[in-house]
């Protein structure tokens, strides 16, 4: 049996419950002033890791290692979300120690968010993830109180588990994290 990881990184194509065609694919060059302002975005910065001194060389770092570097390490693969317009946002299926589990991590750029374009990427790479890399569990987990990554994450068809106090590291100091999951019995 071959190895997916032996192959380029998939692209995925999904439609949202609108009807909206995306398409998930690594970083271009042309998506870095799209990552930027995404990750520059205050809301972003409110709820995510990415660095607060992000800046255009960290985007094209984005497209250039980070993205493709989970492919390369066979360790999970990082999407972009492209519209008709371009860069919609970013999705990291990253897989940890047990081989049959991955997290999520995602972010929605400004101008796309409320369209179910996250919700519609989750459910595609994360059943991609469990058909094709073999995957029992994704696992989602946000800051108690990230209401529009909750609704992503359940509108995907994640089970909420519960909380799991100072669940995440957040700029120095532990947060509780709600947690969720889509196991392979979920899917039809």
């Amino acid at each position: 049996m071959s190895n997916p990881y032996d192959h380029p990184q998939p692209v995925l194509r999904t439609v949202t419950a609108r009807g909206e065609a995306l398409t998930l694919r690594l970083p271009e060059p042309g998506d870095a002033p799209g990552i930027l302002a995404a990750c520059t975005d205050p809301e972003t910065l409110r709820w995510t890791t990415v660095p607060l001194d992000y800046d255009h060389e960290r985007a094209l770092g984005f497209v250039h290692d980070y993205a493709p570097g989970w492919w390369q390490r066979r360790e999970g693969a990082a999407f972009v979300l492209a519209d008709a317009e371009g860069y919609a946002g970013q999705i990291d299926l990253r897989v940890g120690k047990d081989p049959e589990v991955a997290d999520v991590g995602f972010l929605t750029a400004p101008r796309a968010r409320g369209r179910g374009y996250m919700s519609a990427a989750l459910r595609t790479v994360a059943e991609w993830g469990i058909r094709e890399l073999g995957l029992a569990r994704v696992e989602w987990k946000a800051h108690v109180g990230n209401d529009g990554s909750r609704r992503v994450a359940e509108q995907a068809g994640f089970t909420y588990e519960g909380v799991q106090r100072n669940g995440c590291a957040h700029r120095g100091e532990r947060r509780d994290a709600w947690t969720a999951a889509l196991v392979r019995e979920d899917l039809p």
